[in-house]
């Protein structure tokens, strides 16, 4: 090396001394150069990120890519040739391998163990449950949110973990995934709204995430080649599989304040007031009716904005469900200063149990007063109920507080009926007549309804926990009904809908013979392990495989799954 480059070398390593601080001591030798050969100059690389959509799948109702399933219907749910918004993606390249998160899943560390225990004090349950639900959100929301050049929620390319989701809740033209960000029509909601006596209707609009662990699980389901093999046996999750469900809502924060500040989008959604179809003939409409009677637009009815958002997380340490359900709502006047809008939200709860009631008991007041003495298996947060609720108006049993039966977890997208848990443990694969259990008694005419509060002259009679009447139908008791729904369904197995009659006979209360699995011995149900997203979407396609053979006027989806199935949208 020649002298003049020497005294350049030496002059930059003294000019890095004194840039980082470090002053040069008149002691120290400074150390022999080394040759500029003998220097290694590492670059630093870009991490490859795997984008894992795919297409194999159709990505939103009327996608053009699969234009035989929407054949002959009034097109509403497509990008406009001038569109410049986001076009949604289906995240579908699943693993093939099982996958464990757990270095990146810190609530399932020993610190939470308590957490499961049912001699826990209350007060560190609540401390733990808070801990707990807060990790999991972040971890679902960690690289989904806030990304240079990228729509939120659009999970193709991760830069932090991948994500996915879940084929074929496509088909229906009621329900079926918009073009904009995938959402789907969930519920109507109804909410009694402070200072008006007119109840504000508007409806539930979601997208679900699931984990590569999570993923797997429908990977063994939804193959490579675009098809779907329909289990013929329980399907169970593995250990840290994780669900992240955000669901937004159509109303607008002069109605609902907790909307203000929250997360907002144009999506391409149906008629707020859920809009329903009456067919020419017969008793259901056809796919081009419905396409017809319930368009979707981008801009017609305003935008949607993030009302709730749901997780489960597959938990060993749960006793029997093996499942741990999450809620956390808006909460956009509290937390406006808030930085991030993704993060105004308050947790309501979470769950790893439905608090069974015994033999003979009812759900609508067991536990006994659960606001003042706990629940074993659950933890809610009063305030942010109280939240919720500061803002409802006369009709109480319309709050968006009003929880669950009994105060159960449940959101203000869901049935006061129910539970997040006794809802999910539903899941099951439909028969060879697309039949799966409802998603709650009330949801199937003839059923007698769950969560009811007798009348106390008259115990075959009573009222449920929305008001509606209540009656006792084919000798099957409000108690024996409860314990169908209430019961803790063990992770991986079907669910039960055989209960004793009031003359003591076992029976099922969906009638004989059902379900009825063509190519399976199996007699009772098939369970998806709490997945109702699974359970919709083999619906959907299994009617796609039957309608392949029918003639396209003639198609009509009769056995869709709704939450609000055979209950009018007014009540």
């Amino acid at each position: 090396m020649d002298n003049l480059k020497v005294i350049k070398i030496a002059s930059l390593v003294c000019l890095g001394a004194f840039l980082s601080g470090c002053e040069k001591q008149p002691d120290t030798q400074t150390p022999p150069l080394k040759k500029q050969t003998d220097v290694k100059v590492e670059k630093k690389t870009t991490p490859i990120i795997k984008n894992t959509c795919t297409g194999t799948y159709p990505g939103y109702w009327q996608d053009p890519a699969f234009p035989q399933m929407w054949e002959g219907q009034l097109i509403s749910d497509a990008p406009p040739d001038d569109w410049q918004g986001p076009v949604f993606k289906l995240s579908d390249d699943y693993p093939r391998q099982p996958v464990d998160d757990k270095a990146d899943q810190p609530w399932r560390t020993a610190k939470f163990d308590p957490l499961f225990d049912p001699n826990v004090d209350s007060a560190l349950k609540d401390k733990l449950g808070n801990e707990y639900a807060w990790l999991v959100l972040n971890y679902i929301m960690d690289g989904n949110i806030n990304q240079p050049n990228q729509t939120d929620w659009d999970v193709c390319e991760n830069p932090v973990r991948p994500w996915y989701h879940i084929p074929f809740q496509t088909y229906d033209p009621m329900s079926g995934r918009e073009f904009t960000h995938g959402l789907t029509r969930e519920a109507p909601v109804t909410f009694s709204i402070k200072g008006s006596d007119v109840l504000d209707k508007s409806t539930m609009w979601a997208v679900g995430v699931y984990n590569a662990t999570a993923a797997y699980t429908l990977g063994e389901v939804w193959q490579a080649d675009g098809n779907a093999k329909v289990p013929t046996a329980d399907m169970e999750f593995k250990e840290g599989a994780v669900i992240g469900k955000p669901l937004f809502n159509t109303s607008s924060p002069e109605k609902l304040p907790v909307l203000a500040n929250m997360p907002t989008w144009d999506a391409n959604i149906s008629d707020p007031d859920f809009c329903s179809c009456t067919p020419a003939n017969g008793s259901e409409c056809t796919l081009i009716e419905e396409s017809q009677q319930c368009p979707r637009s981008t801009t017609k009815w305003g935008a949607v904005r993030l009302l709730q958002f749901d997780f489960a997380v597959k938990e060993s340490r749960a006793p029997g469900t093996k499942w741990v359900y999450g809620t956390f709502v808006a909460d956009g006047q509290r937390k406006a200063h808030v930085k991030d809008p993704w993060q105004r939200v308050s947790l309501l709860g979470l769950m790893w149990g439905n608090d069974t009631p015994p033999s003979g008991q009812l759900a609508y007041n067991y536990p006994k007063d659960p606001q003042k003495n706990g629940f074993a298996e659950e933890v809610i947060v009063w305030d942010t109920v109280d939240e919720l609720n500061r803002y409802g108006g006369s009709d109480k049993t319309k709050w968006m507080g009003h929880l669950g039966c009994n105060n159960r977890l449940d959101g203000p997208a869901d049935d006061a009926n129910s539970s997040c848990m006794s809802c999910h443990g539903s899941a099951s694969v439909p028969d060879k007549n697309i039949v799966t259990p409802p998603l709650l008694s009330q949801f199937q005419s003839g059923l007698t309804y769950q969560c009811v509060t007798p009348d106390p002259t008259d115990p075959s009679k009573g009222h449920d926990r929305s008001g509606r009447p209540a009656t006792v139908n084919d000798k099957i008791s409000f108690a024996a009904m409860d314990s169908i729904y209430f019961a803790n369904v063990p992770a991986g197995e079907p669910f039960n809908m055989i209960t004793k009659n009031t003359d003591g006979v076992a029976t099922n209360v969906m009638g004989e013979g059902v379900p009825n699995y063509a190519d399976s011995s199996r007699t009772d149900w098939i369970s998806l392990d709490y997945s109702l997203q699974m359970s919709i979407s083999l619906t959907q396609w299994l009617q796609w495989q039957q309608h392949q053979s029918v003639k396209v006027p003639q198609r009509i989806h009769a056995h869709e799954i709704r939450r609000n199935k055979n209950i009018s949208k007014n009540q």
